[in-house]
């Protein structure tokens, strides 16, 4: 059994245990002070109105705050490829009346999203993972995004770079708004 499977099976009660136990984490009142919600979707470069999809919410810490600046006439999709993520996102967007959120359970390897869907997405605490292959999200977000969108990435993991999503040619890195990373997709008729 690959490690992919391992940590996200939801069938398995050690993984689903482990999981919960990860969500409580990433929801303590302590991570809002060293990882401030709004401060780090500012960073994101989000505007009202928007279409953004959120890759792994886990827990749904940064899913309201999307929410608030895109605002009623934008639209969110918070997605994770674990249930038990899923189910505490909807629960949390449920509890705060948040109606112009979409939670999914969605792989980012291979989404179910038609092409040029998105003007943001947001991988926050996302990559590296040992589960995640750069090379091959980096051709399905490029893939979702509108020509132009941005794809805006945060990492706790000190001296960590994107440079693998932008060998692909599908991207080119903006300005950084530290400590997130904002890659921009290339226009078809750039390629």
């Amino acid at each position: 059994m690959k490690l992919k499977e391992i940590v996200f099976n939801a069938e398995s009660k050690k993984s689903a245990a482990n999981y919960q136990k990860m969500l409580k984490w990433l929801d303590s009142p302590k991570r809002y002070k060293y990882n401030n919600p709004s401060n780090l979707v500012e960073k994101a470069g989000i505007l009202k109105g928007q279409k953004v999809l959120e890759i792994g919410c886990g827990s749904g810490f940064f899913t309201a705050e999307i929410a608030k600046v895109t605002g009623n006439l934008g639209e969110v999709i918070a997605t994770d490829i674990h249930p038990l993520a899923v189910k505490e996102t909807a629960q949390k967007v449920e509890a705060l009346k948040i109606e112009h959120v979409t939670v999914a359970c969605e792989d980012a390897h291979s989404t179910s999203f038609a092409d040029d869907s998105f003007d943001v997405i947001v991988l926050y605490g996302v990559v590296p993972s040992p589960v995640i292959s750069l090379r091959q999200l980096s051709v399905e977000l490029s893939r979702i995004l509108k020509p132009n969108g941005i794809c805006a990435i945060w990492t706790a993991v000190p001296f960590w770079r994107p440079v693998e999503m932008l060998k692909q040619g599908r991207f080119t890195q903006m300005k950084r708004q530290y400590p997130v990373f904002k890659l921009q997709k290339i226009n078809h008729e750039e390629r």
